[in-house]
């Protein structure tokens, strides 16, 4: 089978490329990331894909241009959604029944199946452990990167909250932070963000610009995720990394536009592929604080940490039952209270730590490397079911 991979500015995942490789498959990479696509992308991958008879393309971000081009190729398209929410994937094109659409957070893809979508199908994320297992730490850079906690992210700094919340008077803005306040500094599955319909409505009364984009999703939940999820992410990772920050040697890992709180010891973005690596076997605890519209899905980071070897402390969300033991092979804290004192906890019982790290990255390994997820979504495909 020839598979064609598109990649992502955002979403950079160049193991997916060498685990297909291992299993077999012919690879070939198009050379625009799915970002940059524009019309004219259509017909020069129309041409590719028949020229190279190319059976399936595969990306990590929906592209409209993709799907045009793999419909008229009569090639099958495969999204990985490696974003929550994905919003891309909201566009009328991926509605084709050439398209299918795998989300790693089953609530957003139970709501796309209870809309009626018949190509979607839930797909929890992986580790890279080959990659990983390449990785090796110099002396120099374990003494570089070693701490007692470590966040690799964004702060979230500038969002669309920030920047509209002024249009709206004081009545308003007290029912936004009553929703923010509300729903902060709790991780227990629970939905605290949904907005009503009068404020929806008066959202889009004076700011009609926010929402332009061809989406087929209703205003709430655009909202909901986009500009209430992203703000309440801002207000949570700040504050809990500028709390942890008294207590212990954290590192603050995020990029150079952000706003840092005071005291933090910040350092610039490191690199996904492979300096990111070397953050997470060499902090004794990695953080995980997950970006507030993923409602239900397991992002990334924690797969990212525990495929080489790290000791994960996330949030609790609804899925990391279903895929990990907790106290075992993660360790999840569900408040603020709850998150120092496992902290202190482990930073204070080495063994114990290391025995869970251990028992994570085993179980990356015997169940979600890239190959084990991509051999079911693989197998969806051919299926056809």
């Amino acid at each position: 089978m020839r598979i064609l991979y598109i990649g992502s500015k955002l979403q950079h995942c160049p193991g997916i490329v060498m685990a297909l490789d291992r299993m077999g498959y012919e690879i070939a990479i198009y050379q625009v990331k799915v970002e940059d696509m524009t019309d004219d992308d259509i017909e020069r991958l129309e041409s590719f894909l028949k020229k190279n008879k190319v059976d399936i393309v595969l990306s990590n971000l929906f592209s409209r241009e993709a799907a045009g081009a793999t419909g008229h190729a009569g090639v099958k398209y495969v999204v990985w959604n490696m974003d929550s929410p994905a919003y891309a994937s909201w566009y009328e094109e991926a509605d084709s029944d050439h398209c299918y659409l795998f989300y790693f957070d089953y609530k957003e893809y139970e709501l796309k199946k209870h809309q009626g979508h018949s190509n979607v199908y839930h797909q929890p994320l992986g580790g890279d452990i080959a990659w990983g297992d390449r990785i090796t730490v110099t002396d120099e850079e374990a003494e570089a990167y070693g701490c007692d906690m470590s966040f690799v992210g964004s702060m979230y700094t500038k969002n669309l909250y920030d920047s509209i919340i002024t249009e709206f008077p004081a009545a308003y803005q007290d029912i936004f932070t009553g929703l923010i306040e509300q729903a902060a500094f709790v991780w227990d599955g629970q939905d605290r963000l949904a907005m009503p319909s009068d404020l929806v409505n008066e959202v889009w009364k004076r700011c009609p610009g926010i929402f332009d984009e061809p989406y087929r999703m209703s205003a709430g939940y655009f909202l909901q995720t986009f500009l209430m999820g992203r703000k309440l992410t801002n207000v949570e990772r700040t504050l809990l990394v500028e709390m942890l920050s008294e207590r212990y040697d954290i590192h603050l890992y995020t990029r150079s536009t952000e706003k840092v709180p005071e005291g933090v010891r910040s350092f610039p973005e490191v690199d996904a592929g492979v300096e990111a690596l070397k953050v997470f076997r060499s902090s004794r605890i990695n953080l995980n604080i997950t970006l507030r519209s993923i409602l239900s899905g397991v992002p990334a980071r924690v797969f990212d940490v525990m495929s080489v070897g790290g000791f994960m402390l996330s949030n609790w969300q609804e899925e990391i039952p279903e895929l990990f033991v907790e106290d075992k092979e993660i360790v999840t804290y569900r408040t603020p209270e709850e998150l120092v004192d496992k902290a202190d906890h482990y930073l204070k019982h080495e063994d114990e730590r290391a025995r869970i790290a251990l028992n994570g990255y085993q179980k990356i390994k015997r169940c979600y490397t890239y190959e084990h997820q991509l051999k079911k979504i693989l197998d969806t495909v051919r299926s056809g079911s």
